[in-house]
């Protein structure tokens, strides 16, 4: 072979080399503990719950936790005025929301929101490594590091049974009128996400429980 053929030889071996893999790697299937009760951001003792529907993989979802959701936090979770109950109603691509719910769950009910808001920080890249299954593994095992997972246990994780067989009964137990994200649902009623539209029905429930409205 000619020094011509071995510089092509050796530039396309180091191409190669630079070149991520695609196949996901490898897991062993280990035990876990998957919290699989109801997530409840704030006071369970609250006297108005206020349930979203949501995804990680969802831009509107993106908007209002970044945009509306600190002040309605510091208004009425804060304060103890109100609840939060998050329900999973998974968005394009499906199965990395579902991917993402599920380690959340196995982060344990403490770090539940904790993950949910590192998702929705990550959101485009990792939905942007949808292409590539190694990446896509690669981001979701390093979102569970961040949280005390290893790779065997967000593997175990995204793979469990009664981790999805929990999301979809929570599904079942949704309105009818609950097709799209981000649905807020207070006293039986969808209310739109808007802090102003969520600020009047959640004061109407304060009224008639006879609490004090937040200033």
């Amino acid at each position: 072979m000619d020094r011509t053929r071995l510089a092509f030889a050796a530039a396309a071996l180091m191409l190669a080399a630079c070149e991520e893999p695609r196949e996901p790697e490898p897991f062993a299937t280990v035990p876990i503990s998957p919290f699989l009760g109801q997530p409840v951001m704030g006071n369970p003792n609250a006297p108005v719950l206020v349930t979203e529907y949501a995804s990680t993989t969802c831009g509107h979802c993106r908007a209002f936790h970044e945009q509306v959701f600190p002040e309605f936090k510091a208004k009425y979770i804060d304060t103890g005025k109100a609840r939060l109950a998050w329900v999973v109603l998974p968005t394009p691509p499906a199965p990395i929301s579902m991917a993402g719910a599920a380690i959340a769950r196995c982060a344990g009910e403490d770090k539940f929101f904790a993950v949910i808001d590192d998702l929705f920080d990550h959101q485009n890249e990792i939905i942007e490594s949808g292409g590539n299954p190694w990446r896509l593994q690669k981001n979701l095992r390093d979102l569970g590091a961040r949280h005390g997972l290893n790779a065997d246990q967000v593997g175990t994780c995204i793979d469990d049974k009664s981790i999805d067989a929990t999301l979809r009964a929570f599904l079942k137990g949704a309105p009818a009128f609950v097709t799209s994200t981000p649905t807020f649902v207070i006293a039986g009623k969808d209310v739109d996400q808007t802090l102003e539209d969520l600020s009047a029905a959640i004061d109407a429930q304060l009224a008639k429980a006879g609490v004090a409205l937040p200033q």
